[in-house]
């Protein structure tokens, strides 16, 4: 629709914009584009002055028009915006992680283990030595024995006992041998109690007597007799089951009775010989440990723990084994080993 060279233009551009019919409607319904405008010469300059006036008009009218479409395109395209966060958003990996967190597993399963499983053994404080350390016992719970009633004709009791003399420990590993056994090494009527030190001051200090200078091998009750000083490497003591390791001793082995009582020494490296019912049982420990047959010289022995321990209880079997002053390799296990074996000898 012609109007002039000005009009083409605008027809152009108009119609060119997706909302040019929108804007041609328009321009007719107000009258500015008609027929009296294209067929009336008189009125032409009137016409022209007009097209002036609707040009500026007309520019602003599809300026605005695109600006609305734009603004109605970017509506229609874009989400409404969020509101602002109150608060960070979770990053996807800690979310993820946290329920399979290891610590978790490793807790609940820790606990059920420890819950389910039943102890191999059981430590308990039979009494306190003179600077008030714990004279500890341990008891294998894991193995047959240990489940059988006391009034069992097959149950036997064994006791172990590592150190007396604070400066003789051999016996420890002896001990941490029989501790680290499986069931099925230990014959299945044994119950079996381990005493790593009736003498823990003497251990910590690395010496033979308690913190108060007594021989402990020389304070028992029986034939107990005055000997030496403090000083003396067999002082005594003031009296029979003077000190707190012999007393909670004595009072243990009544508790317990054990069927076999063996106590390490050091450093004879020996195993006495005995003429009465023990004698085979010490002939084959003497063999399956390669320790020489023979007594300890010297010394006073009065007040020995195995002796009253012997004299005392006359059913219970108790002996000492002399160590040497070191143990070879696997010497320990194989002691461990005899220890078991000679069981079955009991009188």
């Amino acid at each position: 629709m012609p109007f002039g060279s000005i009009g083409c233009d605008i027809r152009i551009d108009v119609l060119a914009h997706p909302l040019g019919g929108a804007i041609k409607n328009w321009l007719w319904g107000s009258g500015v584009l008609g027929d009296h405008v294209a067929h009336s010469e008189e009125r032409n300059l009137a016409g022209v002055k007009s097209v002036r006036k609707v040009q500026a008009s007309l520019v602003l009218a599809v300026l605005g028009i695109s600006m609305l479409a734009s603004c109605s395109a970017s509506d229609s395209a874009t989400p409404p915006m969020a509101p602002p966060m109150t608060e960070a958003p979770q990053l996807p990996i800690a979310t993820t992680s946290t329920p399979t967190t290891s610590t978790t597993t490793t807790t609940t399963t820790t606990t059920s283990t420890t819950t389910t499983l039943p102890p191999t053994e059981l430590t308990t404080s039979i009494g306190t030595s003179v600077q008030g350390r714990p004279i500890d016992v341990i008891h294998r719970v894991d193995i047959p024995g240990a489940q059988l009633p006391v009034d069992d004709p097959t149950r036997v009791v064994v006791l172990v006992v590592g150190v007396i003399h604070g400066d003789e420990q051999a016996g420890l590993d002896v001990i941490r041998e029989l501790r680290a056994m499986s069931p099925s090494e230990i014959p299945a009527n044994v119950d079996l109690w381990l005493l790593p030190a009736i003498n823990p001051d003497g251990v910590a200090l690395n010496q033979r007597h308690n913190a108060n200078q007594v021989d402990l091998n020389r304070n028992f009750p029986y034939k107990w007799g005055i000997i030496a000083a403090p000083g003396n490497w067999e002082y005594s003591g003031p009296s029979a089951a003077s000190e707190p390791e012999t007393q909670a001793m004595v009072e243990f082995v009544k508790y317990l009775r054990p069927d076999m009582t063996v106590w390490f020494h050091q450093d004879e490296f020996s195993i006495a010989p005995s003429t009465g019912s023990d004698g085979p049982l010490r002939r084959e420990y003497a063999r399956l440990t390669g320790l020489p047959l023979k007594g300890v010289p010297g010394g006073t022995y009065t007040g020995v723990a195995a002796t009253w321990q012997r004299k005392t209880f006359t059913d219970d079997t108790a002996f000492i084994v002399e160590l040497g002053p070191t143990l070879a390799d696997g010497e320990a296990l194989t002691h461990a080993h005899a220890i078991l074996s000679v069981v079955s000898l009991l009188p």
